[in-house]
């Protein structure tokens, strides 16, 4: 027969080896965006940069077929959308023939004037040298579009990256670090859809 004592202890060891082993495991990336094998919705982003500069283009819809990329930036900062943004122009530029399209979509979780935050991705989009990377940026994260493609407003959501063709996500990425590792992710997972 068990005292209640050792059933207490017994009780207490687990919980530690539990805890203990959700703390080896790290933190849990969160869930963001439409799952892979999902077709992308319409959506009209305003871009700053890139080959529909000054319009509202849906990039799933002028470019259906393109091989193609989407960066949500939510509260991302900007050195890690600046490393990420240059890896897309380098990729668009060593693959030209393939008509890969580029595009990084702030999500403008301040809900910043689209005067000052356009004059702003301008501004990044001049330093880096972008011609192919399209910057673009809706008006909120209440926007449809952000729901449509399953964007979760949570802070600790920085970005959230789709690799598609066809309209069709191939692969995804939350939180995407501009770091040597995240970029051969995502080179590679560009590459598969070339």
């Amino acid at each position: 027969m068990f005292s209640t004592r050792s059933l207490i202890t017994g009780f207490v060891a687990i919980a530690i080896v539990g805890v203990g082993l959700t703390l080896l495991a790290g933190p849990e990336t969160p869930r963001s965006g439409v799952e892979k094998g999902s077709i992308l919705p319409a959506y009209n982003p305003t871009h700053v940069t890139g080959p529909d500069k000054g319009t509202a283009t849906c990039p799933v819809c002028k470019y259906p077929r393109n091989p193609a990329v989407q960066v949500w930036v939510h509260t991302d900062d900007e050195k890690n959308v600046t490393a990420i943004a240059k890896e897309l122009e380098n990729i668009a530029r060593s693959h030209s023939e393939a008509k890969f399209k580029p595009f990084v979509v702030f999500v403008n979780a301040k809900r910043e004037d689209g005067e000052a935050l356009g004059a702003r991705l301008q501004e990044l989009g001049t330093r880096l040298g972008l011609e192919h990377v399209a910057l673009a940026y809706l008006p909120g994260p209440d926007h449809p579009a952000v729901k449509g493609y399953g964007i979760n407003t949570d802070p600790s959501v920085k970005n959230t990256v789709f690799v598609y063709k066809n309209r069709t996500v191939e692969a995804k990425f939350v939180n995407l670090k501009g770091d040597q590792k995240g970029l051969t992710a995502l080179r590679q997972a560009v590459n598969k859809v070339l």
